[in-house]
């Protein structure tokens, strides 16, 4: 009989979960919370040298190896710095869903 009750319990708190694409929202009685959208954005490090950059939404650092792509998650808004010796150069791009998916040239940033 608990398992039942405990099987029916985590059935319905299963059941508050609702997900898109895009977007994941919890609801309960009392609460409403949804969290941003993440974004995939690629950079493709088109330059001749190794480059670093900071996402300062997340606080990650990330290595542009020479004529590769990367992906770097980011949120609506998040904005992305050039790095180097442990400091926030000039600001390279704020993601926005347009870049979703898309590769950036680091030579047009």
């Amino acid at each position: 009989m608990k398992s039942i009750i405990l099987a029916a319990s985590l059935l319905i708190t299963f059941s508050a979960f609702a997900t898109d694409s895009k977007k994941k929202y919890f609801t309960h009685t009392n609460c409403k919370t949804q969290t941003a959208a993440k974004y995939n954005i690629k950079i493709k490090n088109d330059s001749g040298d190794e480059v670093t950059v900071y996402n300062a939404g997340s606080g990650g650092s990330y290595r542009l190896m020479k004529n590769t792509t990367t992906v770097i998650k980011m949120e609506e808004g998040d904005k992305l710095y050039y790095y180097e010796d442990g400091k926030k150069g000039r600001l390279l791009l704020t993601a926005s869903a347009d870049m979703d998916g898309k590769v950036q040239l680091y030579s047009k940033l």
